[in-house]
């Protein structure tokens, strides 16, 4: 199982939302699973695309961020296939690529945001909170 970060095993939030990190760029999945664990979601991660995969259908994340260019399976792949079994989960893309056509079809695709890097730690906070007050919440949130 991936390790969570972000939970105080000492005080269990009321409600946590939980965020899948795919990024194989360790520094940068380092920062944005930092930056999301201080803002309180429960954050875990996966170094490339069949781990994302694999964890996400395990866990069911309400938040998924996904590089475009990883290993195995590219992020775009991910999340046509995520897409599909988990229509609850929001996905954002995340990369380098200024390439409109890709993110038009990610958005197409089941994305809701496409976010270039270097990412905007404010605008991820702003998106992300965004999603989740226009979503039902889950089981155990009020």
């Amino acid at each position: 199982m991936a390790p969570i970060h972000g939970i105080d095993p000492g005080r269990a939030p009321r409600c946590q939302r939980l965020v899948l990190v795919a990024e194989d760029d360790v520094p940068m999945r380092t920062v944005l699973v930092r930056f999301l664990s201080s803002l309180g979601y429960a954050v875990i991660e996966a170094a490339d695309g069949c781990a994302a995969i694999l964890i996400a259908r395990e866990r069911a994340p309400d938040i998924v961020l996904l590089d475009i260019s990883m290993p195995g399976k590219d992020g775009v792949e991910v999340l046509k296939e995520l897409s599909l079994v988990l229509p609850n989960t929001g996905f954002i893309m995340v990369t380098g690529n200024e390439d409109e056509g890709v993110a038009l079809s990610c958005l197409w695709s089941g994305a809701f945001d496409y976010i270039l890097k270097p990412v905007n730690m404010d605008y991820l906070a702003h998106s992300i909170k965004n999603w989740l007050l226009l979503h039902v919440p889950g089981p155990g949130c009020q």
